[in-house]
Protein backbone atom coordinates (compact mmCIF):
# COMPACT_ATOMS: atom_id res chain seq x y z
CA UNK A 1 0.00 0.00 0.00
CA UNK A 2 1.22 3.27 -1.06
CA UNK A 3 1.21 5.66 2.22
CA UNK A 4 3.42 8.38 0.38
CA UNK A 5 1.07 11.35 1.36
CA UNK A 6 0.92 10.00 4.88
CA UNK A 7 3.94 12.28 6.47
CA UNK A 8 6.40 10.25 8.82
CA UNK A 9 6.42 12.66 11.55
CA UNK A 10 6.05 12.18 15.05
CA UNK A 11 6.12 13.88 18.23
CA UNK A 12 7.30 13.52 21.90
CA UNK A 13 5.35 10.54 22.42
CA UNK A 14 6.11 8.87 19.31
CA UNK A 15 2.06 9.91 17.82
CA UNK A 16 2.14 11.59 14.74
CA UNK A 17 2.81 15.15 15.46
CA UNK A 18 0.21 18.63 14.08
CA UNK A 19 1.32 18.72 10.51
CA UNK A 20 0.30 14.44 10.32
CA UNK A 21 -2.77 14.68 11.81
CA UNK A 22 -3.75 18.40 9.47
CA UNK A 23 -2.60 16.20 6.72
CA UNK A 24 -5.59 13.55 7.93
CA UNK A 25 -8.04 16.36 8.83
CA UNK A 26 -7.10 17.88 5.17
CA UNK A 27 -7.79 14.59 3.67
CA UNK A 28 -11.27 13.94 5.12
CA UNK A 29 -12.44 17.29 4.18
CA UNK A 30 -11.65 16.32 0.48
CA UNK A 31 -13.25 12.89 1.15
CA UNK A 32 -16.72 15.00 2.46
CA UNK A 33 -16.64 17.18 -0.15
CA UNK A 34 -16.71 14.39 -2.75
CA UNK A 35 -19.01 12.79 -0.28
CA UNK A 36 -21.50 16.08 -0.92
CA UNK A 37 -22.25 15.24 -4.86
CA UNK A 38 -25.32 13.25 -3.28
CA UNK A 39 -25.29 13.92 0.54
CA UNK A 40 -29.11 11.47 0.34
CA UNK A 41 -26.96 8.70 -0.45
CA UNK A 42 -23.53 8.85 1.47
CA UNK A 43 -25.28 11.35 4.72
CA UNK A 44 -23.93 8.22 7.27
CA UNK A 45 -20.45 8.24 5.51
CA UNK A 46 -20.43 12.37 5.34
CA UNK A 47 -21.14 12.05 8.92
CA UNK A 48 -18.65 9.41 9.73
CA UNK A 49 -15.88 11.19 8.08
CA UNK A 50 -16.50 14.60 9.29
CA UNK A 51 -15.60 13.32 13.25
CA UNK A 52 -12.77 11.80 12.11
CA UNK A 53 -12.11 14.78 10.46
CA UNK A 54 -12.57 16.61 14.04
CA UNK A 55 -11.10 13.71 16.02
CA UNK A 56 -7.57 14.77 14.28
CA UNK A 57 -7.94 18.81 14.35
CA UNK A 58 -8.34 17.34 18.52
CA UNK A 59 -5.57 15.15 17.64
CA UNK A 60 -3.53 18.03 16.60
CA UNK A 61 -4.58 20.31 19.56
CA UNK A 62 -3.05 17.65 21.26
CA UNK A 63 0.27 17.52 19.91
CA UNK A 64 0.99 20.54 20.53
CA UNK A 65 -0.51 20.71 23.91
CA UNK A 66 2.63 19.62 26.63
CA UNK A 67 -0.10 18.53 29.17
CA UNK A 68 -1.31 15.67 27.55
CA UNK A 69 -0.83 12.63 25.74
CA UNK A 70 -2.77 12.37 22.46
CA UNK A 71 -4.02 9.07 20.48
CA UNK A 72 -4.86 6.67 22.58
CA UNK A 73 -8.68 5.97 22.38
CA UNK A 74 -11.79 7.81 22.57
CA UNK A 75 -12.48 7.18 25.98
CA UNK A 76 -9.30 9.18 27.01
CA UNK A 77 -9.55 11.38 24.38
CA UNK A 78 -13.18 12.41 25.21
CA UNK A 79 -12.26 12.23 29.11
CA UNK A 80 -9.61 15.08 28.49
CA UNK A 81 -11.86 17.60 26.57
CA UNK A 82 -14.20 17.16 28.82
CA UNK A 83 -12.22 17.76 32.17
CA UNK A 84 -10.35 20.46 30.62
CA UNK A 85 -11.70 24.42 30.50
CA UNK A 86 -9.21 24.98 27.42
CA UNK A 87 -11.17 22.31 25.67
CA UNK A 88 -15.00 23.11 26.61
CA UNK A 89 -16.56 24.43 23.46
CA UNK A 90 -14.86 21.77 21.35
CA UNK A 91 -16.09 18.74 23.90
CA UNK A 92 -19.61 20.53 23.47
CA UNK A 93 -19.54 19.94 19.84
CA UNK A 94 -17.26 17.26 19.44
CA UNK A 95 -19.85 14.95 21.94
CA UNK A 96 -22.49 15.01 19.15
CA UNK A 97 -20.45 14.64 16.32
CA UNK A 98 -19.32 11.59 17.87
CA UNK A 99 -22.55 10.25 18.84
CA UNK A 100 -23.77 11.06 15.09
CA UNK A 101 -21.02 9.18 13.86
CA UNK A 102 -22.09 6.08 16.24
CA UNK A 103 -25.17 5.94 15.00
CA UNK A 104 -24.32 6.11 11.35
CA UNK A 105 -21.75 3.49 12.28
CA UNK A 106 -24.09 0.88 14.48
CA UNK A 107 -27.02 2.57 14.35
CA UNK A 108 -27.64 2.74 18.06
CA UNK A 109 -26.58 5.83 19.60
CA UNK A 110 -23.95 4.40 22.31
CA UNK A 111 -22.48 7.82 23.66
CA UNK A 112 -25.89 9.23 24.40
CA UNK A 113 -29.71 7.78 24.64
CA UNK A 114 -28.12 4.21 24.10
CA UNK A 115 -31.19 4.02 21.55
CA UNK A 116 -31.11 1.96 18.54
CA UNK A 117 -32.41 3.17 15.12
CA UNK A 118 -33.76 1.23 11.79
CA UNK A 119 -32.01 3.94 9.47
CA UNK A 120 -29.72 6.57 10.11
CA UNK A 121 -32.08 8.76 8.80
CA UNK A 122 -34.38 7.88 11.23
CA UNK A 123 -31.67 10.01 13.35
CA UNK A 124 -30.72 12.46 10.94
CA UNK A 125 -31.92 13.43 7.80
CA UNK A 126 -29.06 14.78 4.89
CA UNK A 127 -30.25 18.28 5.37
CA UNK A 128 -29.82 18.04 9.24
CA UNK A 129 -26.31 16.55 8.10
CA UNK A 130 -24.95 19.42 5.89
CA UNK A 131 -26.56 21.77 8.34
CA UNK A 132 -25.89 20.36 11.69
CA UNK A 133 -23.48 17.98 11.43
CA UNK A 134 -21.16 20.49 8.77
CA UNK A 135 -22.30 23.60 9.56
CA UNK A 136 -22.97 23.76 12.84
CA UNK A 137 -20.55 21.17 14.77
CA UNK A 138 -17.85 20.54 13.12
CA UNK A 139 -17.49 24.28 12.11
CA UNK A 140 -17.54 25.21 15.97
CA UNK A 141 -14.47 22.73 16.53
CA UNK A 142 -12.67 24.10 13.44
CA UNK A 143 -13.78 27.94 15.08
CA UNK A 144 -12.11 26.86 18.55
CA UNK A 145 -9.40 25.05 17.21
CA UNK A 146 -8.15 28.24 15.24
CA UNK A 147 -7.07 29.63 18.64
CA UNK A 148 -5.31 26.47 19.41
CA UNK A 149 -2.98 25.37 16.33
CA UNK A 150 0.30 26.67 14.52
CA UNK A 151 -0.22 29.53 12.07
CA UNK A 152 0.52 26.76 9.21
CA UNK A 153 -1.91 24.05 10.48
CA UNK A 154 -4.72 27.40 10.58
CA UNK A 155 -3.42 27.55 6.68
CA UNK A 156 -3.63 24.49 5.97
CA UNK A 157 -7.10 23.90 7.06
CA UNK A 158 -8.29 26.99 5.33
CA UNK A 159 -9.40 28.54 8.88
CA UNK A 160 -7.34 31.78 7.76
CA UNK A 161 -5.38 34.01 10.28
Amino acid sequence: MNLSWYPNTHGRTGMPNEAAHITLARRNQKTIDHLLQNPSAFAEWITTVAFYKALHIVEAIFARDKDTVHGRDHGIRANFLKSNNRYRNIWKHYRPLWAASTVARYLQDSIGTNREYTSFSQYLSPERVESEILGHRLHQIEKSAKKLLSKSAQKSLGLGT
